[in-house]
């Protein structure tokens, strides 16, 4: 089969790749859970003449052609296919039968457009000379997030020359694809810190250590972080999310605990954010005599995309999609994403499909109300496609 008829191929595959990715919307399974999706995925990999093998518990990894593993050229596509641990709470005929589970992020149809890839690339086996490799990674999502890690960790880049990852996204606007070079997204820590005072009645705050007043200052003094030690450079977001103390309105309470998140780009940056933010907790528990505890938990490390598979990407998006809906508008942003373990072991490019619907308040990802849009089934294979035939060339030429 020829790429000339490329366009009316997918157009074929669609319908039955929007009720796959309805089913796969409607059994949402948290990370390291993903059986059902895992079962679903090999099947239709195995009809197509591949031959799936399990990574990272329940994720799945497919050669195009295992017979050249390590004589050729190999790009990798990936797609996440974990939920969300949140409600469904909209009316969809498809919507999810498991209550506290939801694909509120898009990876049902991340992993639906790969399925397509993968139907597509089979029927032109012959005509691809290098390797396609799937990957297929569950756990993406930061509760039991890191699948990508563990991927890695067991050998699903080996020989893999270059990564490719997508995302839909309903910030931008819909049929636009959003690419740069270098740092794309987050590096992501979160905290808890608890603050231990001396609890007493409301009408006697004298003989207490009050650790709502503490707490008060010390989100506000967190503003400061980002506005007065980074200044015009940014680069950096600290929030604090939660302040969680007192039971009623005549007792000043023992503790508090507030709960964060802080976003930055670069390692330098990040070191001068965190001891900032330590200085200013030794700065409120001196000034309140109250006792700050920070526990700071690392997550996914900064993704950065190399220069060259950023180029790839835009270059194949503007055959696709034109030039006019091809930029870096946007970008970085400050959200966390686990395929920065790919792009740290091997060359790689993230890139965004927008989703915004024109003239609508398109719910964003993690919204309760959000669902994938499935108009970006055909475009996420079309790029794809076009990146397997743009790098392999260029690979191919450049051993």
């Amino acid at each position: 089969m020829s790429w000339n008829d490329l366009e009316t191929s997918i157009s074929a595959l669609v319908p039955e790749l929007r009720s796959i990715r309805h089913d796969i919307h409607q059994h949402p399974e948290l990370g390291f859970e993903e059986v059902r999706t895992q079962a679903l995925v090999r099947a239709w990999l195995e009809e197509r003449g591949y031959s799936p093998r399990a990574c990272a518990e329940t994720g799945l990894i497919a050669d195009l052609h295992p017979d050249r593993h390590g004589t050729g050229p190999t790009i990798a596509l990936r797609a996440d296919i974990d939920c969300l641990p949140m409600e469904e709470l909209t009316d969809l005929p498809y919507r999810s039968v498991h209550a506290g589970r939801a694909h509120k992020c898009g990876h049902d149809g991340h992993t639906t457009i790969l399925l397509g890839v993968a139907d597509l690339l089979a029927r032109r086996r012959d005509a691809i000379d290098g390797n396609v490799r799937l990957l297929f990674q569950p756990a993406e999502e930061g509760v039991r997030g890191g699948g990508a890690k563990v991927m890695v960790a067991e050998g699903a880049l080996e020989g893999v020359d270059e990564v490719y990852g997508l995302h839909s996204w309903p910030g931008y606007p819909r049929g636009e694809l959003r690419v740069c070079a270098g740092p794309i997204m987050a590096q992501v820590h979160s905290f808890t810190i608890i603050i231990t005072g001396k609890g007493g009645h409301g009408s006697q705050p004298q003989l207490c250590r009050d650790p709502i007043v503490a707490g008060a200052h010390l989100v506000t003094a967190l503003q400061t972080v980002v506005s007065r030690e980074l200044g015009y450079e940014g680069g950096a977001v600290v929030s604090v999310t939660a302040f969680l103390a007192g039971t009623t309105d005549n007792v000043i309470p023992g503790s508090a605990r507030l709960l964060g998140t802080i976003r930055t780009f670069a390692p330098a940056v990040t070191e001068r954010v965190l001891a900032r933010v330590r200085g200013i907790l030794s700065g409120v528990a001196a000034t309140f005599d109250v006792g700050v505890d920070l526990d700071l938990k690392t997550g996914y490390p900064v993704l950065i995309n190399d220069p060259g598979c950023a180029e790839a990407v835009t270059r194949v998006g503007r055959e696709v999609l034109g030039s006019a809906k091809v930029s870096d508008d946007g970008l970085p942003m400050a959200g966390g994403e686990d395929f920065a373990y790919f792009a740290q072991h091997t060359p790689s490019a993230y890139f965004f499909l927008g989703a915004q619907r024109p003239g609508e308040d398109t719910p964003v990802c993690h919204h309760p109300d959000f669902d994938f849009d499935d108009t970006l089934i055909p475009l996420g294979i079309q790029i794809f496609v076009g990146l397997v035939r743009d790098r392999l060339g260029a690979l191919g030429r450049a051993r």
